[in-house]
């Protein structure tokens, strides 16, 4: 086990050492983006993510939906609606909105890894 923040995941992402973000993503639909997200700011512990790491460049195996929901949401594809847990006053925001405390503390929420080899522990 492993801890890494948001931006620990994302800078691997951009720098290609995580494989899963486009090519293996599936698709949540923006509602569900927007829960967790809502879900990661109003500080709900979220799923593990595990990676293949047998390789350099490790493979996202479960939690690309979450990772690519950050990843999106980071780079402001979508502002936050119908919110339940948050207040209004983040509604209809997209991040580059979120005070810099608040980006901050997104950023640097912490996310449990896996990294899963094939390698024998020596003895």
């Amino acid at each position: 086990m492993q801890y890494f923040t948001i931006r620990e995941l994302m800078q691997r992402m951009d720098d290609e050492q995580l494989i899963g973000k486009r090519v293996l993503r599936k698709q949540w639909n923006r509602q569900k983006q927007i829960s967790f997200i809502e879900s990661v700011l109003s500080g709900i512990p979220i799923a593990s993510v595990y990676f293949d790491g047998s390789k350099p460049r490790w493979t996202v195996l479960d939690g690309v939906e979450r990772l690519c929901a950050r990843e999106d949401f980071v780079n402001n594809a979508f502002p936050l609606k119908d919110l339940n847990l948050l207040s209004p006053d983040y509604e209809d925001k997209f991040f580059r909105n979120f005070p810099f405390a608040v980006k901050r503390r997104f950023m640097n929420t912490p996310v449990i890894g896996y990294v899963l080899t094939t390698e024998l522990p020596k003895e």
